[in-house]
């Protein structure tokens, strides 16, 4: 397995030169891989948010300045474009993480604390864990691995024994140790196309304004019926437009069945901004439905409410 990722530093401040990876003046160090031999790099958005600088450091080649050439908040993914890129940079090929199983066991590669090149190993210990990233609790499905990762080692690929990138490190429990978090490769492969499909590279996610969990309904047997029970309904946003009111249990988007609420937030995050979605709802025991909601868009929504 021969695997080079790459050190990206991004300065916060625009006049510092650096004369090493450490060397800005309110600098942000992290970890990076590149996804095309033309000279992209993925890493992790909190990294170069904002930056005024970023270089990429690409062991046995040098370092080499970049710009933010697409984003994803949701998931904390970025896409950085060298701005002169030599020629055979080596590229990670993507695997597919929908195959990772708990216990399958997997490598990460990194930088922290500015140790290039450092090797964790580890396993899976759950795939498909839900964590918040917004105020309204809505969340995004990452890996859960075991592979110890430290300051620096953010946006640093995660590897199966095959040499092929399954996920993309983007933080770890503070207070934990063993338990980290990386951004599935399938959702990586998305949100690519997404920023390649968008002039400004920024992806744009679906926003309903609503809170919800998976239902817990069970049949006579005991078996989970599936749904996802809206807990939330935020005032003024495109939900409470359609008519949709806390306590529905949502069972299918667009005819497809939602099984639980990692369903529904994907069916609603992917969906496009301006676009319709028909959700069929129980409301008191009566299937209702299909109700069509206008998805509108999860930034502008957060910052309306900010402002």
């Amino acid at each position: 397995m021969n695997v080079q990722p790459a050190a990206v530093a991004a300065a916060r401040g625009g006049s510092a030169e650096p004369t090493t990876l450490a060397g800005f003046v309110g600098e942000r160090n992290g970890s990076g891989f590149i996804v095309d031999p033309r000279g992209l790099v993925v890493t992790s958005r909190h990294v170069v948010v904002d930056a005024a600088r970023i270089d990429v450091f690409v062991p046995g080649l040098g370092r080499y300045e970049a710009r933010l050439a697409g984003e994803d908040e949701a998931t904390d993914l970025a896409i950085l474009r060298l701005k002169r890129p030599p020629a055979g940079l080596p590229a990670l090929p993507l695997g597919a993480s929908e195959r990772l199983r708990a216990g399958d066991w997997i490598v990460a590669v990194g930088n922290p604390f500015g140790f290039a090149q450092t090797v964790t190993a580890g396993v899976v210990s759950f795939v498909g864990r839900h964590l918040p990233h917004t105020d309204l609790g809505v969340t995004s499905d990452f890996v859960q691995i075991s592979a110890p990762l430290n300051p620096g080692s953010s946006g640093c690929p995660v590897l199966d024994l095959d040499g092929r990138v399954v996920g993309v490190t983007t933080k770890a429990a503070a207070d934990a140790q063993g338990i980290s978090f990386a951004v599935p490769s399938r959702t990586l492969k998305w949100a690519l196309a997404e920023m390649e499909r968008a002039e400004d590279g920024v992806v744009r996610r679906g926003y309903l304004g609503i809170e919800f969990a998976t239902s817990r309904r069970v049949d006579d047997r005991g078996e989970p019926r599936g749904g996802a029970r809206i807990v939330r309904v935020v005032s003024g946003a495109p939900a409470e437009a359609a008519g949709i009111r806390t306590g529905d249990v949502v069972l299918a988007v667009d005819g497809i069945p939602v099984a639980d609420a990692a369903v529904l937030h994907q069916r609603i995050v992917q969906g496009r901004p301006g676009g319709k979605i028909a959700l069929q709802v129980l409301r008191d025991e009566r299937v209702l439905g299909p109700i069509e909601a206008r998805l509108s868009e999860m930034g502008q929504a957060r910052a309306t409410r900010l402002n």
